[in-house]
């Protein structure tokens, strides 16, 4: 059977659903009647599945938290894990964030890699199988999350309500096979100010920036009261020791700096450049009210523009998958009380409650730690008859040598047995998820599209 003349009928088609999809504004928003994300994410699988079902595979609809296409016979069941919610867009995008627009062989838009593209690429993979006549012995479902980005609630409602995988692959990380996540651990500082009307110093009135605890703050804003040719001064005194681009303007009473970063997903926080914590820097260098400079100060000291924790003690290492990595993903004050939520990703030899409690440790007791949740962290031996069988087809289709790593980022893959992420990014191409001008490649995404199809089908027959 030639499997390629099946692939190529799908090409131009894969290219469109893809743009269609990208479209969607599926950012997670309040919930609406039947909608538990908001419109957004429900909107993008409602396309899934009616794209599915344009191919005549079976589908099914799980109240908007998740939905899946499957075709093939048998008890086993092989499953791709995709999801169709995105990250926000963030700012200073060249081309639309949801349009889907092509240039120079990209199509570009929020989700293009971060895991919209991927998702149709699988799905395709599906309908060239079926297109091909193939007779599969086990089910191929893919299953297509919405919350990914924010919980994962989505697919705890799917384990909770559908049928557990054999095994499987989510098409959200690397090649050639990630088989190691590290853990996720996310949590909150939390400070509350004493009234200090009256007493000297500039005031913080509101300090925002960040979206969500997985993404670098590539934007953050503070409100100030206080002399804003003092500010002004401090901007230019410390212009060469605070890396930051800050912008000061004066509205009423009110003094307003911003802060211009860049954005990067928070696995990789090096990759970014934190606009807050470098607000934080600056604000530093302010004489504060007390008790909103003592926290200040606790920022800058023990987290600063450092992505390691040291200064907890947590800079842990392990063989498997390398260094713990920190990321100040939400700074949010007002006058009364501040809230700064961190995303930590720990090595897979390592705990959660190791690192937790090393944070106690050098937590002065006026600051509280809220708000704690954790991701074990995830490991299929390179033994596992599904990674030999993804070596194979990575093989086949790219010439190259397969071989297993570990990431700081997480997939659905950890939370099901015998899954590890595959693809969609080859080895030297550049970290666009959760960055602004996000794009997948016309020529990746058609190599993934063949080497997704050649490992169901190595998988299923």
């Amino acid at each position: 059977m030639d499997m390629e003349k099946f692939i190529k009928s799908n090409e131009n088609d894969l290219l469109e659903a893809t743009r269609e999809i990208l479209k969607i504004k599926s950012v997670k928003s309040s919930p609406l009647p039947g909608m538990p994300f908001g419109g957004g994410p429900a909107m993008a699988l409602q396309y899934a599945l009616n794209l599915a079902e344009s191919f005549g595979l079976e589908t099914k609809n799980l109240e908007n938290y998740a939905g899946w296409a499957e075709w093939g016979e048998g008890d086993e069941l092989i499953g791709i894990l995709a999801h169709l919610d995105v990250v926000p867009e963030g700012s200073g995008w060249t081309y639309p964030p949801y349009c889907g627009e092509i240039h120079d062989g990209k199509i570009y838009g929020r989700g293009a890699i971060d895991d919209k593209g991927p998702a149709m690429a699988a799905l395709f993979a599906l309908k060239s199988l079926k297109d091909s006549g193939i007779k599969l012995n086990k089910r191929v479902r893919v299953i297509f999350g919405t919350d990914e980005e924010s919980g994962c609630e989505c697919m705890k409602y799917y384990l909770k309500h559908d049928e557990k995988l054999t095994m499987g692959f989510s098409p959200d990380a690397n090649y050639p096979i990630i088989n190691g996540e590290k853990g996720i651990l996310t949590f909150s500082f939390a400070n509350s100010f004493a009234n200090e009307e009256g007493k000297s110093g500039v005031k913080i009135v509101s300090f925002k920036g960040g979206h969500r605890p997985n993404m670098v703050p590539d934007y953050a804003e503070a409100h100030l009261l206080g002399d804003i040719g003092e500010i002004k001064s401090i901007a230019e005194n410390y212009k060469d020791e605070i890396p930051g681009d800050f912008k000061i303007e004066q509205h009423d009473n009110e003094i307003i700096v911003k802060s211009y970063g860049v954005s990067a997903h928070a696995s990789r926080p090096q990759k970014g450049k934190n606009a807050a914590m470098l607000l934080v820097k600056f604000l530093g260098k302010i004489k504060l009210i007390d008790t909103q400079y003592k926290f200040i100060e606790f920022l800058n000291s023990m987290i600063g523009l450092d992505n390691t924790g040291k200064a907890f003690g947590i800079d842990f290492e392990d063989d498997i998958s390398g260094l713990l990595s920190l990321n100040v993903g939400i700074v949010e004050f007002d006058q009364n009380r501040a809230i700064v939520t961190v995303n930590i990703r720990y090595p897979i030899r390592y705990s959660s409650d190791q690192v937790i409690s090393q944070i106690r440790k050098n937590t002065p007791d006026y600051i509280d730690i809220v708000d704690i949740y954790d991701n074990k962290p995830h490991y299929v031996p390179e033994d596992n008859i599904l990674i030999q069988k993804l070596k194979l087809a990575y093989e086949k289709i790219t010439g190259e040598q397969a071989y297993c790593l570990s990431i700081g980022g997480g997939t659905y893959a950890r939370m099901f047995d015998n899954c590890v992420a595959f693809g969609p990014n080859f080895p030297g191409d550049p970290d666009l998820a959760h960055q602004k001008d996000e794009y997948i490649e016309i020529d990746n995404l058609l190599k993934n599209l063949r080497i997704y199809t050649y490992v169901l089908k190595e998988l299923a027959q």
